[in-house]
């Protein structure tokens, strides 16, 4: 989808190609239409405006002024701060959390977001403030129907069972958002491939810590390193309960 950035706004289109598609064009309506339910909470970009014209759904966003991690660790060349990793692990769990457990008056959201890497999210200088971006992808309540079954996302940083072809459910974010700081902590993506479905058959197969010296190249020892573990196993169902979960195991003081 065509992007254009000014200083205070970010406008979203669809490309000539995705006007005749019906998933791109439901995906464009559900991300405003979601946008507009989570303003207000700070975890996602304010929507500004939305609408249609004669090129399809569009809609405007607050320019979040803060770099994304993927910048971040552009700019470092390699693995960045631990100090600054462990700050940012428990502001991004906290915004996590926030989006899973949105509501309105009819109910839960039941928000997932189903495609997070270090792209699609922005953390201050501080590690305090993060910004969940980018939720075009996102599975909710109110969201259309998946067409055609086709993999969306970032495979790098993909859940095995998403991989596999499984609906994205919160355990999955659990997972990719550790993969994220994973990649955060390393300087390298957790998972690399010659081709694109070598590495999707590895997402899907390949336990990403499935050893324990891999484990031991994390290279943070506070609250944030348990974090990191618990989310990154293979099975879902090993997995922390909820981001909150999370966000209470990174934030305890060790004795």
């Amino acid at each position: 989808m065509p992007v254009q950035h000014t200083e205070d706004h970010v406008e979203k289109r669809l490309s000539a190609r995705e006007r005749g598609v019906p998933e791109a064009i439901a995906r464009l309506r559900s991300e405003a239409a979601l946008l507009a339910r989570l303003s207000g909470l700070g975890v996602t970009p304010r929507l500004l405006e939305s609408g249609e014209d004669a090129q399809g759904p569009w809609h405007r966003i607050e320019r979040v002024p803060l770099p994304t991690l993927a910048e971040r660790l552009a700019r470092a060349g390699g693995p960045l701060d631990p100090s600054w990793i462990e700050r940012a692990i428990r502001a991004a769990f906290g915004a996590l959390a926030t989006l899973h457990e949105a509501a309105d008056a009819s109910g839960s959201l039941l928000v997932v977001h189903a495609d997070l890497s270090p792209a699609n999210i922005a953390i201050d200088d501080t590690g305090t403030r993060a910004v969940l971006l980018d939720l075009d992808l996102a599975w909710w309540r109110d969201g259309p129907a998946r067409l055609d079954g086709t993999f969306r996302g970032t495979v790098a940083y993909v859940a095995p069972e998403v991989a596999r072809g499984e609906r994205p459910t919160p355990r999955s974010d659990l997972f990719a958002l550790a993969a994220t700081f994973l990649h955060a902590v390393t300087g390298a993506p957790p998972r690399v491939g010659s081709t694109f479905a070598a590495l999707l058959a590895m997402a899907a197969e390949a336990p990403l810590l499935g050893h324990e010296h891999e484990r031991e190249h994390i290279a943070i020892r506070g609250p944030g390193h348990a974090a990191l573990i618990a989310c990154l196993a293979h099975d879902p169902a090993d997995r922390p309960a909820s981001a909150r979960a999370v966000l209470a195991t990174s934030t305890r003081t060790p004795t």
